[in-house]
């Protein structure tokens, strides 16, 4: 039921140890997906290389589309609306908004959000004067950005709005590259979408800080479950230099 991962994702280096065990439950996609579902119980472990710092599973599910089929939740339409409405994010989307928008001079400012959710990054991106466009792959979710903000919102991979030559003066990935396998390679598809002096920005949570926070959590409450990756729904996990490494080996540059 898994493929051992051999070597960093980052950096193809071999020197990997484990540092954290992981379970997977399913249980909730029985009826929607019993082939995912028997993956309920079983436990793998994420490990951590030893030259860069990045941590990544040991080993992947073979099972075929699997991250596709985790993340099709059948989310309601109340709940996704609610999803677009909340704005427990908003510093971090402004945050990151001001920070783009030092680097791209004001004008006819195109940006693409990788991983559009229900479209509030869009939507306020939009009140402060760019283009917007979106990738998101749920449909229900996919669907509430495009109504929500007028804007596009693609259901393919950032590899084919690349090939049909459409560049941006702005990408972002908030939340989104933790999230997938093998991240450099879609960070190398994403440099293509550059417009010259474009910028890419990306928000990921620190590995260490969340093993940190999770180990004090355990030990102040014997009954809390570690929770870095339950069901891979983290499997990247990024230090700051391994981050910097993976844009730079993906074609960023400063």
């Amino acid at each position: 039921m898994f493929e051992p991962e051999r070597e960093c994702w980052v950096c193809a280096g071999r020197d990997l140890s484990r540092f954290h065990e992981y379970r997977f439950d399913f249980h909730d996609y029985s009826v929607q997906d019993p082939e995912l579902d028997q993956y309920t119980g079983r436990r793998a472990w994420l490990v951590r290389c030893a030259n860069c710092g990045f941590g990544q599973p040991e080993c992947l599910p073979t099972l075929p589309r699997f991250f596709d089929r985790m993340y099709d939740q059948r989310w309601s339409a109340d709940w996704v609306e609610r999803e677009f409405e909340a704005n427990q994010k908003d510093f971090i989307f402004r945050s990151i908004l001001r920070t783009i928008e030092r680097a791209v001079p004001a004008g006819a400012r195109r940006l693409l959000d990788i991983g559009a959710h229900a479209g509030r990054f869009m939507s306020l991106a939009q009140s402060r004067g760019w283009i917007v466009e979106g990738i998101e792959l749920n449909p229900a979710t996919a669907a509430c950005a495009a109504r929500r903000t007028g804007a596009p919102v693609h259901r393919v991979n950032a590899h084919t709005l690349g090939a049909e030559g459409r560049r941006y003066s702005a990408v972002t990935l908030t939340d989104v590259l933790e999230h997938i396998p093998h991240p450099l390679r879609l960070l190398r598809t994403v440099a293509p979408l550059l417009e010259p002096g474009g910028i890419v920005a990306v928000k990921v949570p620190c590995g260490a800080g969340q093993w940190r926070k999770e180990r004090a959590l355990a030990a102040l409450r014997p009954s809390h479950e570690m929770s870095l990756a339950g069901n891979l729904v983290h499997v990247n996990h990024f230090s700051p230099a391994s981050l910097s490494m993976a844009l730079t080996r993906a074609g960023f540059s400063e």
